[in-house]
């Protein structure tokens, strides 16, 4: 890869269907967990899970439960930092960590990762890539 040729995550995917993609960051809490999932569940709906490793580690049955309900799991990275900032080995030790509780959890071998903070570069899409991620941005925030 040259310098100059710029890596972007992926926003959106093109399809003649009419779909959109949902997704959760779970980070911080799991309050509303057990509502969201009742609320997906009652339209039938599958949304990826964005999960920061000390999510995974405080809320283990959760994690459970999304994957048995059919949702994606996904990564977050670990500790919820900005990726660009960091090395690139601490980049991979941030995205291999939570892969790797989420794999002994429930068996899944997670592949898609969204940046904390929408940070992002091309080192951090590299890393992400080398450790068999695709790179997820949101196209609209609820906020």
């Amino acid at each position: 890869m040259a310098n100059s040729d710029k890596q972007l995550p992926i926003y959106c995917v093109d399809t003649q269907e009419k779909k959109v993609a949902l997704s959760f960051d779970a980070a911080w809490g799991n309050e509303d967990t057990k509502v969201i999932l009742g609320i997906l569940e009652k339209y039938n709906i599958h949304a990826t899970f964005f999960m920061t490793g000390g999510w995974v580690e405080n809320y283990p049955e959760d994690v459970k439960l999304l994957h048995a309900a059919g949702h994606n799991l996904a990564n977050h990275s670990e500790n919820h930092k900005n990726m660009s900032q960091l090395s690139d080995a601490d980049c991979q030790e941030e995205l291999m960590q939570v892969h790797n509780k989420v794999k002994e959890l429930t068996g899944v071998e997670m592949n898609l990762f969204r940046p904390p903070y929408g940070d992002y570069d091309n080192e951090v899409i590299c890393r992400a890539t080398e450790c068999g991620y695709y790179t997820i941005q949101w196209s609209i925030d609820s906020l």
